[in-house]
Formats: structure tokens, C-alpha cells, sequence
């Protein structure tokens, strides 16, 4: 686990050995228990070992086999069926997560990645053939970035390890940065260097001599799978074996396993089921320990109240960490990363959870990140009601939106009746050749009101050199229910996709693997086949993962489990502790920002006269990286 890199060169070419090495180097917090590396006559591949499972500490890579080179940063799921699938291609009766994407590989080809449940980026070189083929999973919990020249291929884990090869120049991606200030984190494919590209998550690379490489799709969700149930009951059930076994898969290790655990449902849930599993199973992990913001002022931030009554009923170890002692702006630990000036609110924060937790020997730290994706975000499947003629049921919606959101029946009629309706007649990937054109001609007449113009700061230079495409979203064009198109956006947030690196980075920095039981595929197949109605349901969102801890999550928790904002943590920072820091890195104009309106922007924040704008943070955290790293 942990790391890779990699320099091919199509001409025989002496240096790819060398870049590999200062590659490597880069990136060494990768690799805290070991950094192998293999070369040929083209070709050099480095693994960064951090050992998690006792499989990882009986692994060598890179795997060199029959003439093929591998090198994973990977944990393969579901083990006993992938095993059986390829046991006549496998090298030993014990094999890794790398052996089994090898054997993958020798049996499929490079469709092998749609067979792999996991977390995984790997690239296998081919030196007969001369080519290298890469893939990363379906959410991209693990990162992969390439770099083509006109006779060499570079690949790391990290944008940084392509910058440290010799002849790379940092020129910084103005249509990235254009795009970033406008919270338009997308294409996903895009890093914040010119000609440094990130494999998009589900997508495979193959590279040869001579031209680009080939990137494709290889898994989606299937538009045409359903799972019905006439017993409501099932579905629930059918939940709760899904996600325990995602979170299964996650305790697989030597180490203790680390949980951020918080009063929320995600995390929440997360605790309960590994608890339960180990009272049950009495597998996984040696211990599961969980870390919580603790505080002394801010008290309505402070989750424990909830929190607590898990780790009570689990006996799990759980360590407070003071919020209030963090320093959230500025050196040493809230500041971006080389590779991206991306970074959230709370970094510094997660940043001494995770120091804490390297001190009691975690190796593999938990998270429920994507938990308001998978059966959150308040998305209503109304007009499913209103289709099938469930009329009573429809109207017992409503009220119990009306009184959970306080939104008017005629806001709820628009926004889940009406709003669907129209999608459903003519959604967005119909006719888009047409639909486009009188799209542009009706806001001619009528712009739109919510249309949002660059923010004021930015540099006149930037907005007038950069023009930036409409968003084109990837929809699969069967998914035709309002309900599920909206979750499958949701799920494929680019926000949250980039959140996610932006973490799995961090946790790497100290020497931890990140990992996330609600990134799981299997859960993503389940809950986007299902009927929406179950997912949020009688007016409670995360209605679906309620039910299912019925019974593992102590009830006057589960009940109570609601998500706590950090805001008057990260106000307290911006206003009172760090005023000064704010205004050094605000002040400095560069090629990309305008100090002026963005010194104003925060004179009025601290006054309280201006609404928050995480624009406004994007931009703070860009001028934090330009001078970080004199870029």
C-alpha cells in the first residue's frame, strides 16, 4: 500500500532510473516500510511500501512475472470470490492484493479492473510489448497522475513526484486555477500544472509508443439494475449486509484501525457495525480506535454527548483532541500541499487527529466522508409516489417534509413534483444538440438570476485569457428517474471526488492509509438500485441507514445522530486568532487575484457584514500556495 512511480522511456534511454529515484524520493513519506524499485532497459517502476495487513508485510513489489512489472497501491475486497476466479492464474496459494491484480490481469486483460472490488491504482509495464497499462477504483479513493512526453511517460501517486523528475517544468494551469476560483473543480482529469494529468476514477490508461494514451471507462453503475422487495423490510436488511461488509473490508489489518468519529450518522454508523463485527465475528483489526474534537468554549461544536454512547457500548478506545489548541490558518499544518492549493477548512485540525493516532500505531484511519453521497443530501423521490399512484404515502411525505425542512407545500410541490417532472420529459442528455442552443436563447431573454459571475477578485488577465466550457455532466443515459439521476450526481460529485484526494494525501503524509466503508462499489450498486424512497424516507434524511443500525447503534444515539457544524471554529480562526495571517496572504496581488476586492471581501467578513463564501477560502488558501511554494 501506500505508493508508486514510475518513468518509461519508449527509446532506449539510460536517465528513467534516475528520475525514478528522485520520483521516489519526493514522495519517500509514501514508503515509511520500504522503497523498492525495478529497471529495464526502457522502463523503471518504484512501490513505497506502508504495511497495513500481514499480506503487506510478506509482499515484495514490484511483482515481476512471465515479463510483466507491477506495482499497487491497493487493498483488493471480496478476496474468496476474486481468488476463485483466477486460482489457475495465481503464482501462490496465498497471495496478495498485488498477486491477485496480476492474475487479474493474466485472465482478463485490461478489462481486469472491472473485476476488482477495492481500493486501487496500479500500473503493469510491458516490456515486450512496450506499454504500460494503469487503472484507478471506482471513486478514486486511491490517486494515479501521468505525465506524456514525446518519448517518455511518467506516473506517480503524487503531482509532486512528476515535478521532481528531471526536465518537468512547473507551469501552473490557468484554466485549472480559473476554474478552481469558481468552485468548478472539474474536469476531474485536470491537475494545477500544465501537461500533469490525474486518472479519473473508473478509468483505465493503456500507453504505447508514439501517440496519446487511451483512457476509458471501465465500470459504471448498470441503469437497468433493480432490486425490488415487497417487504420494506428487505431492503433494510439487504442494506445492512452490504454496508457491514464494507466495513469489513476495511478492519482487515496487523495494525489498529483509526475511526474519526463524530455525532454524525456516517461515522456513527461506521463505529456500531465495527463493533458489532468484532463482538460477533471477532475479526478485523486488534483494536479500533476513535478520535473526537473536544471543547471547552465552543461547546456547540462538541459531539461526544453522542459519540460516547458508542465507544460505551463497543468498549472502544477513544481519544479527545482539542479543537481549540489548533492553529486552522497558516504554518505549519494549515497551509496547502505542493500539489494542490485545495485544502479544507479543517486540515490542521484532521492533521493532530492524525498525529495523535500515528502514535498509538494506526496504519489504517476510517472515515465517513462519503456517507451524505451514498444516503444523504436530502434528495426526494416524490414524484415515484405520485407515479405509482401511492397517493396516501405521498401526502404523509409531504407533511413530514413540510415539518422537518419547514419548506411550504408549494416550495415541496416545485422542487419535488414539478422540478421532476420537467427532467423527466426532457432530460439533459436528450437531444443536447438542440436543447443547448434554445437554452442560450431563453437566457438571452431571461438570464438566469442564481448564474454566478466570477468572483470580483479575480485577475482581470485571468478572466480574459481563460474561457471556460459549460459543465457537461456523465450521466449513463438509462438513468431516467429524477431521484437517481440526482444520486448519481451527488455520487460523483466532482467537490467531493477532489475532497477525497485532498484526504487520502494527507492521511499519507502520516503514514496512514485512508479508507472509507461508504466508498464502497458494492454500496454504490445497492443504494442506486433500489427504489429512492427507501433511501430518504418519511421526511429523515439517511432514513435507510437509521433503520439498519436498529438494534447496533445504541438507540438514544441513533436517534439523536445529527451531523455538528465546525463554523464557529473555522469564524473564530478567520476573525480572532488569525487576523494578521490572513491579511499577509491576502494582500499580495499576483497573476490570478486582485488583493483589493479581496481585502474588502474580509473587512467585511470580520464587521459580520458579508455572508460566507467558500470562494472567498479558495482564494485565500491559491494565495497560501503561490507563496508557500514561490510559485
Amino acid at each position: 500500500m501506500s505508493g508508486l512511480c514510475g518513468c518509461i522511456h519508449w527509446t532506449n534511454r539510460p536517465r528513467h532510473a534516475q528520475a525514478a529515484a528522485q520520483m521516489a524520493d519526493a514522495a519517500a513519506y509514501r514508503g515509511p516500510d520500504g522503497i523498492e524499485a525495478w529497471s529495464g532497459a526502457r522502463a523503471s517502476l518504484t512501490h513505497l511500501a506502508l504495511n497495513v495487513t500481514a499480506a503487506d508485510e510478506r509482499e515484495s513489489q514490484p511483482i515481476v512475472e512471465n515479463g510483466l512489472i507491477l506495482v499497487a497501491d491497493a487493498r483488493i475486497d471480496d478476496r474468496s470470490t476474486l481468488q476463485s476466479n483466477v486460482r489457475r492464474q495465481l503464482r501462490t496459494a496465498s497471495p496478495t492484493d498485488a498477486d491477485l491484480i496480476l492474475a487479474a490481469y493474466h485472465r482478463w486483460g485490461t478489462d481486469c479492473p472491472a473485476h476488482l472490488i477495492g481500493d486501487f491504482a496500479f500500473a503493469l509495464w510491458d516490456p515486450e510489448e512496450r506499454r504500460l497499462f494503469a487503472a484507478r477504483d471506482p471513486m478514486g479513493m486511491r490517486p494515479l497522475h501521468y505525465r506524456i512526453e514525446n518519448d517518455r511517460l511518467l506516473f506517480g501517486s503524487d503531482v509532486k513526484q512528476l515535478l521532481a523528475a528531471p526536465e518537468v517544468p512547473a507551469r501552473i494551469s490557468e484554466p485549472m486555477v480559473a476554474a478552481y476560483l469558481q468552485n468548478r473543480l472539474e474536469p476531474l482529469d485536470w491537475t494545477f500544472y500544465e501537461d500533469i494529468f490525474q486518472l479519473k476514477p473508473a478509468h483505465a490508461l493503456l500507453a504505447r509508443p508514439g501517440g496519446s494514451p487511451e483512457t476509458w471507462r471501465y465500470w459504471d453503475v448498470d441503469p437497468d439494475k433493480r432490486i425490488r422487495y415487497d417487504d420494506e423490510r428487505d431492503y433494510v436488511e439487504h442494506f445492512r449486509e452490504v454496508f457491514a461488509k464494507a466495513v469489513r473490508a476495511r478492519l482487515r489489518s496487523a495494525q489498529p484501525v483509526g475511526l474519526f468519529l463524530s455525532g454524525g450518522v456516517d461515522s456513527g454508523s461506521i463505529a456500531s457495525m465495527a463493533g458489532h463485527l468484532k463482538e460477533t465475528e471477532g475479526i478485523g483489526c486488534p483494536t479500533l480506535q476513535t478520535y473526537s474534537w473536544a471543547f471547552k468554549t465552543l461547546t456547540q461544536c462538541d459531539e461526544r454527548e453522542v459519540s460516547t454512547q458508542i465507544t460505551d457500548r463497543y468498549n472502544l478506545p477513544s481519544t479527545p483532541i482539542d479543537a481549540e489548541s489548533v492553529r486552522l490558518i497558516g504554518p505549519p499544518h494549515g497551509v496547502p500541499d505542493r500539489d494542490s492549493p485545495f485544502m479544507s477548512h479543517y486540515q490542521a485540525l484532521l492533521a493532530e487527529g492524525l498525529r495523535r493516532a500515528r502514535e498509538h500505531g494506526v496504519r489504517c484511519m476510517l472515515s465517513g466522508q462519503n456517507g451524505d453521497l451514498m444516503v444523504g443530501s436530502w434528495i426526494f423521490d416524490n414524484i415515484t409516489l405520485l407515479r405509482k399512484g401511492r397517493l396516501k404515502t405521498l401526502r404523509e411525505e409531504l407533511q413530514a417534509q413540510h415539518e422537518t425542512l419547514g419548506l411550504s407545500f408549494k416550495d415541496l410541490i416545485w422542487r419535488t413534483l414539478y422540478r421532476p417532472i420537467r427532467a423527466h420529459i426532457w432530460p439533459e442528455d436528450m437531444l443536447p444538440r438542440l436543447r443547448e442552443p434554445l437554452w442560450r436563447l431563453w437566457r438571452t431573454v431571461r438570464p438566469a438570476q442564481s448564474s454566478a459571475p466570477p468572483p470580483p477578485w479575480m485577475s482581470e488577465n485571468l478572466r480574459d485569457a481563460v474561457g471556460l466550457s459549460p459543465d457537461r455532466k456523465e450521466i449513463p443515459s438509462g438513468l431516467r428517474q429524477f431521484a437517481r439521476r440526482r444520486r448519481y450526481e451527488t455520487i460523483h460529485s466532482p467537490l467531493q471526488r477532489r475532497i477525497g484526494a485532498w484526504s487520502e494525501r494527507l492521511f499519507a503524509h502520516h503514514h496512514m492509509t485512508y479508507a472509507d466503508p461508504w466508498a464502497d462499489r458494492r454500496l454504490i450498486e445497492y443504494v442506486m438500485a433500489v427504489p429512492q424512497h427507501q433511501i430518504f424516507q418519511r421526511g429523515q434524511n439517511k432514513s435507510i441507514a437509521r433503520r439498519a443500525m436498529r438494534g447496533i447503534t445504541p438507540d438514544a444515539a441513533r436517534n439523536n445522530l445529527q451531523k455538528v457544524s465546525l463554523k464557529p471554529l473555522y469564524e473564530h480562526a478567520l476573525k480572532d486568532e488569525s487576523p494578521e495571517q490572513v491579511h499577509k496572504y491576502i494582500l499580495q496581488n499576483n497573476q490570478y487575484l486582485n488583493s483589493e476586492p479581496l481585502t474588502a471581501y474580509y473587512k467585511g467578513r470580520l464587521r459580520d457584514q458579508k455572508e460566507e463564501s467558500f470562494r472567498f477560502w479558495l482564494a485565500l488558501c491559491l494565495n497560501m500556495w503561490v507563496q508557500q511554494y514561490n510559485l
